[in-house]
């Protein structure tokens, strides 16, 4: 049961009972990606509902005659949370673009001529589900909210450095934690991204913190615990961690 304990976590999905997320599991597969490689393009037939199993994945917009990037990200989207609502209501189809934006992600396909024959089946199920997908969108339509009445604020880009030797080094749970805590605060106007090894292997894990208009900062040997640190106070209030910060690694 590859999905099950997945779809367990996933918010939407918090009301049913493990009976009946074992039977929506029945049309539920996995599919992996690569870094920049693409889920879905915006005005595709929206085919599935996804969750995100492991990595990161960006939802952009598509401009027209342009190679999409990272800059035309709206959001990201961390384990256990579900993209592709487009799936859920008509005329079903994707209204932006879906993005691995980790080194690789893995998905969960939920498909759609199945799930709602499911939920039109057990009518009370379906009334559960789409009460809480309600919510999850509203929470999140909130903190996009919050975002544009807060005072503006500066673009940053965090680069995990994920090369071989920064995995080794434990950079995937580094990664992860940066993922939850970006999810969970909202912010728009973050960038989350894999980069190659910094040549200081025996600092790793490395992170990159670029704040517009100022000079990047690279801390070392990073960990979850650390990571949430530097996310809260330099990210988010602009506090440098002087005690993370690699020699030399204030550019």
């Amino acid at each position: 049961m590859p999905c099950l304990e997945l779809l367990q976590d996933v918010e939407a999905f918090k009301t049913l009972t493990e009976k009946e997320l074992a039977e929506i599991e029945e049309f539920c597969r996995e599919k992996s990606f690569a870094h920049g490689e693409r889920i879905f393009k915006e005005g595709d037939d929206a085919t599935h509902l996804y969750v995100v199993k492991q990595g990161l994945v960006d939802l952009r917009f598509d401009l027209p005659a342009r190679e999409t990037s990272e800059a035309h990200t709206l959001s990201s989207v961390a384990e256990s949370r579900l993209f592709g609502w487009s799936s859920m209501v008509p005329p079903f189809r994707y209204k932006l673009s879906a993005y691995c934006a980790s080194e690789t992600c893995k998905v969960a396909m939920i498909e759609r001529s199945r799930f709602h024959g499911y939920l039109r089946q057990y009518p009370e199920i379906g009334y559960r589900v789409l009460s809480e997908l309600l919510k999850v969108v509203g929470k999140r339509f909130q903190r996009l909210q919050g975002t544009v009445d807060d005072a503006p604020l500066s673009m940053v880009q965090v680069t995990v450095h994920m090369a071989t030797c920064g995995i080794s080094a434990g950079a995937r749970d580094v990664m992860k934690a940066l993922t939850e805590e970006a999810s969970r605060c909202g912010r728009q106007n973050l960038q989350v991204q894999t980069g190659s090894c910094l040549g200081k292997c025996w600092s790793e894990p490395n992170v990159t913190v670029h704040v517009h208009n100022q000079s990047p900062v690279v801390y070392q040997k990073m960990d979850p615990e650390k990571m949430r640190r530097v996310f809260n106070e330099h990210i988010m209030n602009g506090q440098v961690q002087n005690d993370c910060v690699l020699e030399g690694g204030k550019q």
